[in-house]
């Protein structure tokens, strides 16, 4: 395999490039989703006189993470967040990339690599709702990209370094370490006699030392499982922690898994005990998960979402996957047709439905493959149901060609090619002035305009509207009540508000939170929230302590006093 082959300026750019693109190939947003809890959050330890009596943003004293206190005690002024946030997705994205592209040249070679990267690029929501990352930053990007890269470094043969990031990253993000974590310390122990006592010691406490702190931390304040907390759990999350929630997920699952096995079965022997380990720890996680959730409910396995360990292995899967994309692409005739139908496949969103023609087309024609993986890959083919239940969606594709007209990937488009012309210069210093010309543009003006021609859009719509004349004409301790259904209301208003659906997910680790939230969902019904009366919703208001109501505008309420409107929301006043 190639290595070296990028400088680590080089590749960083080009990792750069790649995220800067990304955020008009598969969007970019800021304000809305998990930055409804995560923002409020941020905002409120950098002042504590924001949100008073708000029972989500009082969920932080018990957010297990200190990223958000660690960026409000280095970030200037509420102001900052923004162009933060984005740097940090930028810094995320490119690490998630170039983490594929390692872990994809590890398996398969430099080439493999790339097309690693390329299936980990779209956004794929998969198996456990998960995937390899989402639109909006929060502090799970920066873990995930942590994570696969010390996936990347424990493949290449580093221990130490790759064990001490994980146990100190769970501090930012307990789950994705401890999905990690599990099946590299299994490979510690099986090379225990190989490695000797002392080095396997070393390996195990910088695995667990660490760790210990914050376990101390989090039993001291748990707390039995709650039939009413299971419920609303089931209710909100169980896409996250009910496999039987999984449905139409689990064939693309199975279909990559027979196509990384029959790619695997042509891996030498380290690279496919690599990937096995990953599989069967990844699988303990299922089996254990499925028993624990479904059959006997324990609360701290509801809390770790086992399942959602998927976004990791699916990697080593994209990675395997790759490689057998490359050497099929180097065969001829029938092998190469379905190498690259392979890889349509598997890149593109909406195209999952093809998945198990992939896998019939690499099981009949890949000369490398071993009669055990075709074996495999028949089982899953016979054994899997709910192939053909849903529709494939073309959309994907021709969006991608039309975006990539779009001024920022062509520029950053222009940064890689210059890139690729130092490499084919014979000197050195004049390869080094190519990669240093394209970092210092694609650092000191691409990332700056594509911020500028972004942050607009996060800026217009009703919904910003509603926030910026909140935010502008109410006291600080005003709180509104709002659409359930939206998310992010608090981000830009600044203000406290009654509930949103989505302020759910902080139920894993608050049980005080839950209660209350649970009551006031089901109060503000839901989608039926725009259809209470008058009198209901004036009652809900004053019942919460609500002064101010956002509802749509289309329908009248001479019920209540309209102070403010904009396009398809009003405000309205709640007197005492």
């Amino acid at each position: 395999m190639q290595k070296g082959r990028f400088s680590v300026l080089e590749g960083a750019t080009l990792a750069w490039l790649a995220a800067l693109a990304g955020t008009t190939l598969t969007g970019y947003r800021f304000g809305d989703s998990n930055h409804g809890i995560t923002i409020p959050i941020l905002k409120r330890f950098m002042d504590a006189s924001l949100y008073p009596g708000d029972i989500m943003v009082a969920t932080a004293e018990r957010f297990p993470t200190v990223f958000y206190r660690a960026l409000a005690a280095v970030l200037p002024d509420r102001d900052a967040i923004a162009p933060a946030f984005f740097v940090l997705y930028l810094v995320s994205i490119a690490a998630t990339l170039a983490g594929a592209w390692r872990i994809g040249r590890h398996f398969g070679g430099e080439s493999a690599g790339w097309i690693a990267a390329a299936f980990a690029f779209p956004v794929k929501i998969g198996l456990a709702g998960e995937a390899l990352y989402r639109v909006a930053f929060s502090h799970s990007h920066l873990a995930s990209a942590l994570t696969i890269w010390a996936i990347a470094w424990f493949l290449e043969g580093r221990r130490l370094l790759p064990l001490l990031v994980l146990s100190l990253g769970a501090w930012n993000h307990l789950l994705y370490s401890a999905y990690a974590l599990v099946p590299l310390t299994l490979v510690v122990l099986l090379e225990a006699r190989e490695a000797g006592r002392r080095a396997t010691l070393q390996r195990l406490a910088a695995a667990v030392l660490p760790l210990l702190p914050l376990a101390a931390s989090l039993l001291s304040k748990a707390q039995p499982m709650t039939q009413e907390w299971f419920l609303l759990l089931r209710e909100r999350s169980a896409h996250h922690s009910f496999p039987s929630h999984f449905g139409g997920d689990l064939p693309d699952a199975a279909a990559l898994l027979a196509l990384a096995m029959l790619a695997a079965s042509g891996l030498d022997r380290e690279r496919r005990l690599q990937l096995g380990v990953f599989v069967g720890a990844i699988a303990g996680f299922f089996v254990l998960g499925t028993l624990f959730t479904e059959v006997w409910p324990v609360k701290a396995v509801l809390q770790l979402q086992p399942h959602r360990a998927w976004r990791f292995l699916l990697l080593l899967l994209y990675g395997t996957i790759a490689t057998g994309v490359v050497q099929g692409a180097r065969a001829d005739g029938i092998q190469r047709a379905a190498a690259v139908f392979t890889f349509i496949v598997v890149f593109s969103p909406g195209l999952e439905p093809a998945l198990p023609l992939a896998v019939v087309a690499q099981a009949l024609v890949t000369s490398g493959a071993a009669p055990w993986a075709r074996v495999a890959a028949a089982l899953v083919l016979a054994g899997v149901t709910g192939w053909g239940d849903r529709d494939m969606s073309f959309e994907f594709l021709p969006e991608l060609l039309r975006r990539c007209l779009n001024a920022t990937p062509l520029r950053a488009a222009g940064l890689a090619l210059l890139i690729a012309v130092g490499l084919g210069l014979g000197s050195s210093r004049r390869r080094r002035a190519c990669a240093g010309l394209a970092a210092a543009l694609a650092l000191l003006a691409l990332t700056p305009w594509t911020y500028g021609t972004l942050a607009p859009r996060w800026g217009e719509g009703a919904w910003r509207n509603v926030q910026e004349w909140a935010r502008l004409n109410t006291p600080r301790d005003a709180v509104f009540m709002t659409p359930p259904r939206e998310a992010g209301f608090r981000v830009f208003s600044e203000r406290g508000i009654v509930g949103e659906w989505k302020d759910g997910t902080q139920q894993y680790f608050d049980d005080a939170f839950v209660k209350d939230w649970g009551e006031r969902m089901q109060s503000l019904g839901g989608d039926e929230y725009p259809r209470l009366t008058d009198e209901r919703i004036a009652e809900l208001a004053r019942h919460y302590g609500a002064r101010f109501v956002v509802l749509p505008s289309r329908r009248a309420r001479p019920g209540l006093t309209r102070v403010h409107v904009y396009g398809s929301l009003a405000v309205y006043e709640i007197k005492p």
